[in-house]
């Protein structure tokens, strides 16, 4: 297995991916709303993939994408701790069932960890699924209390 940055060359494999974890994770799709997601998702994934705020990670076996993550960046104003206020989000983490707990999505990580650490970011934040959650402790992430979410209806 090796972990790279993905191209303009893969943006049907990532929103493919992220299809595939929305449906995973409770999104129920027919065939129409599974085709337009795919679509959003690849025209998402073609505008952020030339930004400097977004880096997407495949981990290939075998010249095929087994998994999927993706680091956000952003700024916050400065603080205690994070004089810089620099700050990402990882999310879109997916690995396809059949090679899952071989280190796929561990891979990710470090790389995102390694490229957040290079580019001055001092607090790396993320949403955790109950089978992430191990690999997120192993790793240094701690749970936050400090954290809220409001869903805002589209109108």
């Amino acid at each position: 297995m090796q972990v790279r940055l993905a191209t303009e060359a893969d943006i049907v494999v990532l929103a493919r991916l992220r299809v595939a974890l929305l449906e995973e994770t409770g999104a129920s799709m027919s065939e129409h709303e599974r085709t337009e997601m795919q679509r959003l998702n690849e025209d998402f994934f073609l505008r952020q993939i030339r930004s400097q705020e977004w880096c997407n990670w495949l981990v290939v076996a075998a010249d095929h994408a087994v998994a999927v993550g993706t680091l956000a960046f952003f700024m916050r104003p400065p603080y205690v701790g994070n004089p810089q206020g620099k700050e990402a989000y990882f999310l879109n983490t997916y690995t396809l069932p059949a090679h899952r707990r071989r280190g796929a999505a561990q891979l990710i990580l470090q790389a995102a960890i390694q490229r957040a650490s290079e580019l001055g970011v001092r607090k790396l934040i993320l949403h955790a699924t109950e089978a992430g959650r191990p690999m997120y402790s192993k790793a240094g992430f701690v749970p936050s209390a400090a954290y809220m979410e409001l869903n805002i209806a589209a109108e």
